[in-house]
């Protein structure tokens, strides 16, 4: 891939609304100053569930103060977004999912109350959202298309008359043996080879009528195609705290990245 950039244009993350299965992959590090609790919210009031995946006794998990490597995945899961983390506090990691409301937006600056998230703390910080794109480019690309083709196979004819003689040629191939001529029943005078043209010695006065059978199929056919297109790279800069009224309890820090091919012309397949 071309690393020519020419352009980088600084957006809102406003516009970076999960929405439908889209994912924001993030990658970076857990920074916990005092020891936190993740717990299981079953209650009434918010019917939020946050989920972990280590057995701890009352369903909740610890992270003691520490600097952790940590993922942390945004989408939208049914009716809710959901928030999974993944930190490498242990082997395997610990992951906690916590899921909130799918109206609340994560914008370049948001807030995520402790009732929105179903815990004791709130989550605050910012999303910086930037766009890159290469300039645009052409080249030949590898295609297939399809055409149709017709393919026929011989068949024999429903005619009684051609299957009575088929049948009987049949008969003639199967009795043959050495120094005895076959009985076969009406037998039909034929002159030698040669007499008449397109007359052989056995051949009945109507030999057997073959029809084909013919049928159209598409078959694969690989080709080539001009394409012109272009890289756009977006990056996502998160910074949020995990605040407990005016105590901070850890500090993210990560990035998310995606890179996507976009073409803005297609030629014909040939």
């Amino acid at each position: 891939m071309k690393q020519r950039i020419f352009a980088s244009v600084g957006i809102a993350a406003m516009m970076a609304v999960l929405a439908g299965c889209d994912e924001i992959k993030f990658n970076g590090s857990l920074g916990v100053v005092e020891p936190m609790t993740f717990t299981q919210s079953r209650g009434p009031a918010n019917g939020r569930l946050v989920e972990v995946d280590l057995s701890r006794a009352g369903g909740s998990a610890v992270l003691n103060p520490g600097q952790y490597s940590t993922k942390i995945i945004m989408g939208q899961s049914g009716q809710d977004k959901q928030m999974t983390m993944e930190v490498s506090n242990a082997n395997p990691a610990t992951v906690i999912k916590m899921k909130f409301d799918k109206n609340i937006n994560i914008g370049e600056n948001f807030t995520l109350t402790a009732a929105q998230l179903g815990q004791n703390f709130d989550m605050t910080g910012t999303m910086i959202t930037k766009v890159t794109r290469t300039p645009e480019e052409s080249a030949w690309e590898y295609c297939t298309t399809q055409y149709p083709q017709t393919v026929c196979r011989s068949a024999k004819s429903a005619d009684p008359a051609a299957e009575k003689a088929t049948a009987e040629i049949n008969k003639l191939d199967s009795n043959v043996v050495a120094g005895e001529i076959p009985s076969v029943p009406n037998p039909q005078y034929r002159p030698y080879p040669g007499q008449f043209p397109g007359q052989y010695p056995g051949q009945f006065n109507n030999p057997p009528v073959h029809t084909p059978n013919c049928s159209t199929v598409w078959v694969n056919r690989p080709g080539n195609m001009q394409v012109r297109f272009y890289y756009e790279t977006t990056t996502r800069d998160i910074n949020t705290k995990f605040v407990q009224g005016d105590k901070t309890l850890a500090n993210y820090v990560g990035q998310a990245s995606d890179t996507r091919k976009i073409n803005t012309y297609q030629g014909s397949c040939y």
